[in-house]
């Protein structure tokens, strides 16, 4: 379809120019078939990188196109200017802003499309954002999800608020289950947390190298999080995993070679260094945990071998009341 949509480009320089190209997009994104809540937020996202032009440069351009790759279609969004250029990472900042407004539009920019770079020239003398939204399927086309989920999650104790969150999203096909431990404890581990899982719901779909490069931004303005997400393929029987920080990942596999989990260090949020993704088999039978340090790492199958053909959750339970500390927020996630 996307073949018989033709590129528009606009020069922006007025706030007409800024509703004529938020119309365009809105157009475009119809036609290649997004539904009307996610034509809004590509209309946003014009209009946020449209109005950021006349705020800061004066004078840009902004071209739609529309993109495909192996898997779907989609809608690209180019906004290029010669300004002076800018801090991405200050930049991305909710309530950052060099010109007296609210500052939000990169940070909703980043939150709303699948892919989002800045480029910036050297000299500093322009600068180039490129983004994009795919179309996705999330159907399972009445696919039953054929795995089993044990979850238990608790606050530091003495705290109301918890600094850890995890995440289990059903995709075309898969399954996508993360840990995430927001830096520290209390209100603000839980914003970080709570920003990253936002972020990742939103973009289950991506490759998981993608979906950590947008965590960290959306991240940026907060304490930053350790994190570790799996997606497990149904019809492949195989999984990936990555993760940077110390979520601790362990799998119990019945006959078969238990893979090794390559772990980054670093918080993402704070220029984490890029995870390394790596996939291994799922086999019948096969079991993974993944728990964040408020749970001891000083375990392994053997000490719960009378529970392993029990339910997830009695096991994510049990594992949690033997070897949780009491000086931190605690979150298990188990898979069978």
């Amino acid at each position: 379809m996307t073949f018989n949509i033709e590129s528009q480009f606009m020069v922006i320089s007025n706030a007409g120019e800024v509703i004529a190209i938020r119309r365009i997009a809105k157009e475009m994104a119809h036609d290649i078939g997004f539904d009307e809540c996610t034509r809004e937020e590509i209309s946003l996202v014009v209009s946020e990188l449209a109005s950021n032009i006349i705020k800061y440069t004066k004078r840009g351009i902004i071209t739609i196109s529309p993109v495909c790759n192996e898997q779907c279609e989609g809608i690209m969004i180019e906004a290029e200017d010669d300004g002076e250029g800018f801090n991405e990472y200050t930049a991305l900042k909710d309530g950052v802003s060099t010109s007296g407004t609210l500052g939000v539009g990169l940070g909703a920019v980043n939150r709303l499309m699948d892919e989002f770079d800045i480029l910036q020239r050297e000299n500093h003398t322009g600068t180039r954002i490129v983004c994009k939204r795919w179309l996705h399927d999330n159907s399972n086309h009445g696919e039953h999800c054929p795995f089993e989920f044990g979850v238990f999650s608790r606050p530091k104790p003495n705290e109301s608020t918890n600094g850890d969150t995890f995440i289990i999203k059903n995709i075309y096909g898969a399954t996508l289950v993360g840990v995430i431990d927001g830096v520290g404890h209390g209100v603000l581990a839980n914003h970080a947390a709570n920003a990253a899982r936002q972020y990742i719901e939103r973009h289950a779909e991506s490759p998981l190298q993608d979906i950590f490069r947008g965590v960290e931004r959306a991240c940026s303005a907060t304490r930053g999080v350790v994190m570790a997400l799996v997606v497990l393929d149904w019809k492949k029987s195989t999984f990936r995993y990555a993760s940077v920080g110390n979520i601790e990942a362990k799998i119990f596999s019945y006959k078969h070679e238990k893979p090794k989990f390559l772990v980054r260090r670093g918080i993402v949020g704070k220029q984490a260094p890029s995870p390394v993704v790596t996939e291994n088999n799922w086999h019948s039978g096969d079991m993974l945990v993944l728990h964040s340090d408020g749970i001891s790492a000083h375990w392994n199958w053997n000490n719960f071998a009378s529970y392993l053909n029990h339910p997830a959750q009695v096991i994510s339970e049990e594992i949690f009341n033997v070897m949780q500390k009491n000086h931190d927020d605690a979150t298990i996630v188990i898979v069978k």
